[in-house]
């Protein structure tokens, strides 16, 4: 970690600008389809190394890819499956999970084979995999995102977290990188999900990644004159179930509501009930112009949705996915620091007139980590290797 820091003082934006375009290279992405949280917090880096002259393509399923073309239509996609994972409506959520693991470990081998083909069809020389375990070549420098070093499990299994993180440190020893979107561990966004343990010895922390860097400041100035924002997001059904049970709850509060659905143009719907307005995708620069404009912001207490509001300096509610033990950490985490953690269940008790996030968000570090200095290391580690 000082290495990484004493590295980043003595970089530049001027010498990241000149080492991005001393050689035009062929970057192949591939996030995970669990939400739309992995694509969008990849965003950042996928316009960093296109907006330089680099040829991207996204490797993803085709709603990513959907959404990628609405919010960069000049980006090259290509499909590629990825596991699917069916959630339950009820408390017993990861034992739905868990029954479903012996197909959820085939993948990596999966994964592996596609990128054989992918890698012989666009000669890539650099794979970034944002949780794809078997997104990765041998000949081919392979980076891996995740801030998911410790794998919170229910509590009746919390002896098996030591265990699945020295599995999960094998896994990403395969990559020649491993990027953690966190800061250290005293200004940690993400807490015991990256600093638990010791990080791997190819890991390096980039901090926060969001679709909302670089934002425009004059979102700052937007007044919040509306009352309610829901963002849903996630898999279904809980997504539904969220969607529902906010609906009917704002429906007997005052003011105007909004509920973004999460849903891709493909999914696109008119509203035409009463209550809440609900809006489908909406690019960036319209859903922070939203965020703002909300006086409450009610979300998931995904690890994504925790850098955005970070980016943007809002305290929000946030409300755990049943079942989901590293939403419900994050959750309590979070709670009464930067946000407010509500259960579920308690929405429909939930006066949203007098409820309130606290006051501040947590302030940036003086000199935060940031990932264009960490892509700078890269580039100076990958062309010491000879890898591109």
């Amino acid at each position: 970690m000082e290495k990484l820091i004493d590295l980043q003082k003595r970089l530049s934006p001027h010498q990241l600008k000149k080492m991005l375009h001393e050689e035009k290279k062929t970057v192949l992405f591939c996030p995970l389809d669990w939400g739309l949280g992995h694509i969008a917090r990849d965003l950042p880096l996928i316009r960093e190394f296109s907006r330089n002259g680099h040829r991207v393509i996204v490797a993803a399923s085709e709603k990513l890819r959907q959404w990628l073309h609405a919010e960069e239509p000049g980006i090259e996609t290509v499909f590629f499956e990825g596991p699917e994972v069916h959630y339950s409506g009820k408390q017993g959520a990861f034992l739905k999970v868990l029954l479903q693991l012996p197909g959820l470990l085939q993948w990596p081998a999966k994964e592996k084979k596609r990128i054989k083909e992918l890698v012989s069809i666009y000669h890539p020389q650099l794979i970034i995999s944002d949780n794809r375990y078997g997104a990765r070549h041998q000949k081919v420098f392979s980076v891996l995102i995740t801030h998911q070093l410790c794998i919170k499990l229910p509590k009746c299994l919390k002896w098996g977290e030591y265990p699945l993180y020295l599995l999960v440190k094998q896994s990403i020893k395969r990559f020649d990188q491993c990027w953690v979107p966190d800061f250290p561990k005293n200004n940690s966004l993400a807490g015991d999900l990256v600093h638990k343990y010791p990080l791997p010895s190819n890991a390096l922390l980039t901090g926060p990644l969001s679709r909302f860097d670089g934002i425009s400041a004059d979102h700052n100035n937007i007044k919040s004159k509306k009352a309610v924002l829901g963002i849903l997001s996630g898999p279904e059904p809980q997504r539904s179930l969220f969607e529902n049970l906010l609906t009917q709850v704002l429906k007997k509060h005052p003011g105007q509501h909004t509920l973004l659905t999460g849903k891709t143009p493909s999914d696109m719907s008119s509203n035409e009930t009463s209550g809440p307005v609900l809006l489908n995708h909406q690019p960036t620069s319209e859903m922070a112009r939203l965020i703002r404009e909300h006086r409450l912001i009610i979300s998931r207490s995904g690890y994504s949705t925790i850098m955005d509001m970070y980016f943007l300096k809002k305290n929000i509610l946030i409300v755990p996915t049943p079942g989901q033990p590293e939403q419900e950490y994050l959750a309590t985490h979070h709670d009464q620091k930067n946000h407010k953690k509500i259960l579920q269940s308690q929405i429909p008790e939930t006066d949203f007139s007098k409820t309130t996030p606290p006051d501040a968000i947590r302030p940036m570090e003086k000199s935060p980590l940031n990932f264009r200095s960490v892509l700078n290391t890269y580039l100076q580690k990958a062309e010491k290797q000879k890898k591109i």
